[in-house]
Order: C-alpha cells, then structure tokens, then sequence
C-alpha cells in the first residue's frame, strides 16, 4: 500500500523509522541487521536522511534501495537541495526511480 494511501486511512495509527546511512560497510551491515529487526514492528513507512549537499547521497540511495526492495518497506528519502546543482539533484530523483522510491521530502 502506498504512502498516501497509509495517510489516507481514518482512525489508524502509524509510526515510523528513520535511518541516517553509515559511513562505514560495517555500519552498513549493523544497520540492515536492524533495519530487518525493526521492519517486524509494521512501521508505516521509513525515512532515509540525506546529508547536506549529497555527503552521503550514494549510501542514501542504496539504503532506500534495500528498504524499499530487499525489506519491503514503503520508504521515504529525504532529499536536501541544500547547496545542490540541478544536475545532483536529478540524479537523486532518477536513483530514487529506479529504486522503486516514490515518496520524497
């Protein structure tokens, strides 16, 4: 069920996560392992941060990628414009396609 559609619901309480992706493959895999825990709770969605001007923009996307693809999550990325070109920003918004990321903040 989509995002929106989640929202739309009267009278149904949501919660929701929110990552901030590692700098550090090992804290890359100490995240997933949670994000796999977490998942069992039925958030309603989760967030991915972004870092100010892309720091962490590759590492955001596989994160949402994994959320989205591997877990199952409907997932949101944060998306700073923040001291972007448009170039960088489009590039986010095609990552996020193609990894199946719809909902964007």
């Amino acid at each position: 069920m989509r995002l929106e559609e989640k929202l739309g619901q009267g009278g149904r309480m949501l919660f929701s996560l929110e990552f901030f992706p590692p700098k550090t493959e090992q804290g890359l895999a100490n995240l997933y392992d949670r994000i796999e825990r977490l998942g069992r709770l039925g958030p309603g969605f989760v967030a991915v941060t972004w870092g100010a001007g892309g720091a962490t923009a590759q590492r955001t996307l596989e994160v949402c990628s994994a959320c989205q693809g591997v877990f199952g999550l409907e997932t949101v990325m944060h998306l700073t414009c923040t001291n972007m070109d448009r170039r960088k920003v489009d590039e986010a918004l095609d990552g996020a396609l193609a990894a199946g990321v719809r909902a964007i903040l």
